[in-house]
């Protein structure tokens, strides 16, 4: 249930890669159209407009269902391994003597949810911020954000992930913007 009539969830924003099926359907510009044995009609052009990528099941398939199909994960947001422990924000704290909070979450993770759920411009809360993985996505990802830690050490050592210069060099580029002749 929302509060809203029009909820910000939008299920289009976290698209998972096309099956090799459907590239191949997409690639070979063809469908077999036709009345199917459920009673639904499909037509010619019913499944050749490429969207970009699929929508996510409502059930995550982390192994095949069907051991003879191939797993996809949706969006790679859930295929998640520890790499982060060599990213800029670990390789900081290592080089500074800082001992990282010990709970991080994944920033997939929260790209996935910061991005199926909210808009460029929304405001996004994280009231258990710990090393503010949130707020450094929802930067990124051009959201503004507000986080709470009760820790002050590790409210002090998030402030690193914003030195991060992937993410200065994201903040500091110029908007694409159109002409208006």
């Amino acid at each position: 249930m929302a509060i809203s009539d029009e909820p910000k969830a939008d299920n289009s924003k976290v698209l998972r890669p096309y099956s090799k099926k459907m590239q191949k359907l997409l690639s070979r510009g063809t469908y077999n159209a036709g009345k199917r044995p459920s009673g639904h009609k499909i037509g010619q052009s019913s499944f050749l407009k490429n969207n970009g990528g699929a929508i996510s099941h409502n059930v995550l398939e982390m192994e095949p269902i069907n051991p003879d199909a191939e797993v996809r994960i949706p969006g790679s947001a859930f295929s998640l391994s520890n790499t982060t422990s060599t990213d800029f924000f670990h390789a900081e704290c290592k080089a500074r003597g800082i001992t990282p909070h010990p709970a991080r979450i994944q920033p997939r993770l929260v790209d996935f949810f910061v991005q199926f759920l909210t808009d460029p411009g929304d405001l996004v809360l994280d009231p258990f911020a710990g090393s503010n993985v949130t707020g450094y996505v929802a930067e990124r990802t051009g959201r503004q954000w507000v986080s709470i830690e009760a820790e002050e050490e590790y409210a002090k050592q998030s402030f690193i992930r914003f030195e991060d210069p992937e993410l200065k060099k994201l903040i500091s580029a110029p908007e694409d913007t159109e002409s208006d002749s």
